[in-house]
């Protein structure tokens, strides 16, 4: 219903075509594994190999039919993708006289593929590399390549092409992109592959666990490698923007390796590029304990069961590709000013048992 002056109004509205045939997608997994311990565990570990085939993703057929066709089309088991990816993990333990230890690592890949991708038909050769998606990677990003940033107007001048809405706009402090294919102008033609999506591929981590007599210490490492992150300029962390601010041009220092392009500069420096989309990658000292139980015959005298001196901490130590742009490695790409960052933390405590 809805009011028209001061009369109800009743109507139908249409919600679109139904489909009875809508089901659940279907995924086959194919898996290959072992699991080992040899030499009363001086070598252990975990091997596996895997592929997996996921059909009926729901999609509509919005984009492969006429605009015309006159209804809202319902969605249905259309797309399918498969995925591959492999997991190891090796370790080792023993005892040394008063010495323990268990030691162990992991690492796992992963990576997806379309098989088919609703989509209309593309003829146009740059169309079918740029924007089909059937048969292809599920994670490839494109866009334009750069060239630094323009450091006179002379260097604009003696451009061999034509930025989309002409070169009269473009200052010193702009971004330089290039005519990729070299027909005199830069458009969407131009763009290519810049990395392999924001999700990464290879994960690592790493487990230390020692023991020499009352003494103990334990460690996690984890990272991850294979991805991109997104570094966007509208960011409202104070610190994120001090970082950017030291990186920006500015006519006294006229850098062509600045990363942020001159204040309101050109509409182009917007464009998707590897200037902003940069290769990521960590590896990070997740958390470390160091402790120390005191004797019993020393605690006895207290009537103590355990006295257990120790040291904690998380987040202490990180290896970051972006730590340039202080874009915490863990932070979704594109909103590393949003997201409240890892924080490092340091324990002295005592651990008392009556």
């Amino acid at each position: 219903q809805w009011l028209i002056g001061a009369n109800t109004q009743v109507g139908l509205v249409s919600t679109g075509l139904a489909n009875p045939n809508l089901t659940w997608e279907t995924i086959k997994i194919y898996n290959l594994g072992t699991n080992f311990s040899l030499w009363k565990r001086k070598l252990f570990g975990e091997a596996d190999v895997f592929y997996r085939e996921l059909s009926g993703i729901p999609a509509t057929r919005i984009l492969s039919l006429s605009n015309s066709f006159g209804a809202s089309l319902p969605q249905e088991n259309l797309n399918s993708q498969n995925n591959r990816g492999i997991e190891l993990s090796l370790g080792t333990s023993g005892t040394i006289s008063d010495f323990r230890y268990e030691i162990s690592a992991n690492l796992s890949w992963s990576r997806s593929k379309w098989n088919h991708f609703e989509e209309q038909s593309y003829t146009d050769p740059d169309q079918i590399r740029i924007l089909q998606l059937s048969g292809k990677w599920t994670d490839v990003q494109y866009g334009y390549k750069s060239d630094g940033l323009f450091t006179s107007q002379q260097e604009i001048s003696n451009l061999k092409f034509t930025y989309p809405a002409g070169n009269a706009s473009l200052r010193p402090g702009d971004i330089k992109y290039v005519d990729v294919n070299g027909d005199g102008k830069l458009d969407w033609k131009d763009q290519i592959n810049i990395g392999k999506g924001t999700v990464p591929h290879w994960m690592v981590g790493s487990s230390i666990n020692l023991k020499y007599k009352n003494f103990d210490l334990s460690s996690l490492f984890q990272g991850a490698f294979g991805y991109y992150n997104y570094i966007t300029l509208l960011h409202g962390n104070i610190n994120y923007t001090e970082v950017l601010y030291n990186l920006r041009w500015s006519e006294k220092n006229n850098s062509a390796n600045a990363f942020v392009p001159r204040l309101g500069g050109s509409s182009t420096n917007d464009y998707t590029s590897d200037h902003y989309y940069k290769k990521a990658g960590y590896l990070r000292l997740k958390a470390l304990s160091i402790g120390y139980n005191v004797p019993k015959n020393i605690i006895e005298k207290y009537k103590l069961q355990e006295l257990r001196i120790y040291f904690s901490g998380t987040n202490l130590l990180t290896f970051n590709k972006l730590k340039d742009y202080d874009v915490d490695p863990e932070a979704p790409t594109g909103n590393a000013a949003y997201y409240y960052p890892q924080q490092k933390t340091i324990t002295f405590g005592v651990n008392v048992s009556f």
